[in-house]
């Protein structure tokens, strides 16, 4: 039976496939031909310090300009809509830095499929309603009654925020960032030769490279292997094509991972078409090697040899740990 899981904070790495959880609904409008069109929400992660949403907005659907109080991000998956104006579509990355806000999002006639991310408490704040209300207007459309929602005594509904009652991050003239990844360079990070001489490669495109924050969308080529990892940020992963074995365990398009900082996640084979996932990490985004045996193991079993590392650089603070495990590390730290 599935659930919208509210509440539920892990304090280890944890697998959900979006078919297993409920939708809810959590906003609604009647269009000018007597339609209703609604935002429904599937929630893999929702607790005080972290959102995760997988966000369907219907045809026409139009939710106001807001902030949010963390660190947010959006990646459009199907459909697209228009977000302060510009048209998104599928490959679309959003990120709403802490202070900024985005929108009005006005749904496109196919409606738009994402998936939200907070790092920190997910509430918002309605921000420049004039914006709201023109196109309201201009659509014919009538808000309706948000539909309740009982989350626990820890949930602040952010529907109804203003801004006016309690104070919010806004800085003024920060705004959203659009990314396309498309417009985005691969970067290759590991490669491995496999059966029949054929060699492998994982590659990765930054629409956000910070030390203490990044979102990559990356892709593993079909029997790729890649290590057991201690993740020392919260790392959250998203599966959008293909699958891959996740420590002997198969996931599938539409499964999403939550690695709490300090989990491990691995080691990855790649399926056999191979697999892409969109990844974000924040806090502190280096990752270490776990289990050496089990990587090698699976090494084996995929007559797979690592290759050496291509050249990396994503900028200034952000360390190259490719080649970094968790025993030489204690071996090495005072």
């Amino acid at each position: 039976m599935s659930s919208p899981r509210p509440g539920i904070e892990s304090i280890d790495t944890t697998f959900h496939h979006v078919d297993d959880i409920a939708w809810t609904p959590v906003q609604r409008q009647r269009n000018a031909d007597g339609s209703e069109s609604a935002v429904r929400e599937q929630w893999p992660v929702m607790h005080p310090r972290c959102l995760s949403a997988h966000v369907h907005y219907d045809p026409g659907m139009v939710v106001r300009r807001h902030g949010h109080r963390s660190e947010h991000v959006v990646v459009v998956l199907d459909g697209g809509a228009w977000i302060n104006g510009d048209w998104c579509t599928a490959g679309t990355h959003v990120h709403v830095p802490l202070g900024a806000t985005f929108g009005p999002i006005v749904a496109g006639t196919e409606g738009v499929t994402c998936w939200e991310l907070s790092f920190g408490e997910f509430g918002g704040w309605g921000d420049e309603p004039e914006s709201y209300e023109r196109e309201i207007a201009a659509r014919g459309v009538t808000p309706l009654p948000n539909p309740p929602l009982d989350l626990g005594s820890w949930f602040r509904d952010p529907r109804g925020d203003t801004g006016a009652e309690r104070g919010t991050p806004r800085v003024p003239g920060l705004a959203e960032v659009l990314a396309r990844y498309d417009d985005l360079p691969w970067v290759e990070l590991r490669r491995q030769r496999g059966a029949g001489d054929r060699v492998a490669v994982v590659r990765a495109q930054w629409a956000i490279a910070r030390p203490d924050f990044t979102s990559a969308l990356v892709e593993h080529d079909p029997s790729m292997v890649t290590r057991r990892e201690r993740w020392l940020g919260t790392h959250m992963v998203w599966v959008l094509d293909g699958g891959a074995w996740f420590d002997g365990r198969w996931c599938p398009a539409g499964t999403h991972v939550e690695v709490p900082a300090g989990c491990e996640l691995g080691p990855i084979v790649a399926g056999s078409e191979g697999a892409r996932f969109i990844e974000l990490t924040h806090g502190d985004v280096r990752s270490l090697g776990v289990g050496r045996d089990a990587y090698e193991q699976a090494l084996a079993e995929q007559g797979a040899t690592p290759l050496p590392y291509p050249a990396f650089d994503l900028g200034p603070g952000i360390d190259d740990t490719r080649d970094a495990w968790v025993d030489d590390h204690q071996r090495t730290s005072p």
